[in-house]
């Protein structure tokens, strides 16, 4: 066991090595690297995860004299792997909230927006509120261990100091920023397909009845249509959200191994 009372520099690089890649996942994840939670609490349990990591992760060979230069180079690498396993996990929950952007603007809720304590910017009512389930059933399924896992297991795949940014990485990325706009078609299109096809209905009416003021008539019933599909579709978009979080770990994986 290590004597704390005796600086080994080997030590305290490697410990700083593993914070780094602990710490960008912590930053980017979701549900951890919320704006609602304090950073005095990311730190720490960036922090206290790091420490039980510690005795499991081999120290990188850097040489007996590294250069600032390599020691920022090695800590900026290990950051970026972090940070790329967080923001990965946040593109797959962006595109479920795109999901209720896109359906509460054929809702005709584009215009009541209100601000997300998360990003600080507008986002729809919908939206949000999907966010907000999102994580609620990340939660339940226990997605946040998932991320302390994916950690764990980036050191069987990607070393300290080993990670490589090429072209299969940048490749796989673009990819997985495809599946944004994939998920939330899947997501949200049920409730969708059901508005415009009440859209259309209202378009037939009102070339059938010029008299009827669609604007009037066509607002409440889309938004009540699309809360009504919404309390009934509920249960299969717990489905799609659970199984997009069940590929999260495949994708985790997937982009750890493109960075080889």
């Amino acid at each position: 066991m290590p004597n704390l009372l005796q600086f080994d520099p080997n030590l305290f690089l490697g410990f700083v090595v593993i914070f780094a890649r602990v710490t960008g996942v912590i930053v980017a994840a979701p549900i951890f690297g919320d704006t609602t939670v304090p950073p005095q609490v990311k730190a720490g349990l960036a922090l206290l995860i790091s420490l039980v990591f510690y005795p499991l992760v081999t120290a990188p060979r850097i040489g007996a004299d590294p250069s600032v230069f390599q020691l920022v180079h090695l800590v900026t690498v290990e950051t970026g792997v972090g940070l790329l396993l967080g923001f990965s996990a946040r593109l797959l929950m962006a595109g479920i909230e795109l999901a209720g952007e896109v359906a509460g603007f054929q809702m005709g809720l584009g215009l009541a927006n209100v601000i997300d304590p998360n990003s600080g910017t507008q986002i729809g009512l919908l939206g949000q509120m999907m966010s907000l389930f999102a994580a609620l059933v990340l939660v339940m399924m226990d997605g946040h261990h998932l991320f302390i896992a994916a950690v764990a297991g980036s050191y069987a795949i990607v070393g300290p100091g080993q990670a490589t940014l090429g072209e299969p990485a940048l490749h796989s990325f673009m990819m997985l920023a495809a599946q944004l706009f994939v998920i939330g078609l899947k997501v949200g299109a049920p409730l969708v397909v059901a508005l415009l096809a009440a859209n259309f209905a209202m378009g037939l009416m009102a070339r059938s009845v010029p008299q009827m003021n669609v604007f009037v008539v066509g607002f409440p019933f889309t938004i009540g249509l699309g809360l009504v599909f919404l309390v009934i579709g509920f249960p299969f978009f717990v489905q799609a959200v659970a199984a997009v979080l069940k590929d999260l770990e495949m994708i985790l994986m997937a982009e750890l191994r493109s960075l080889r």
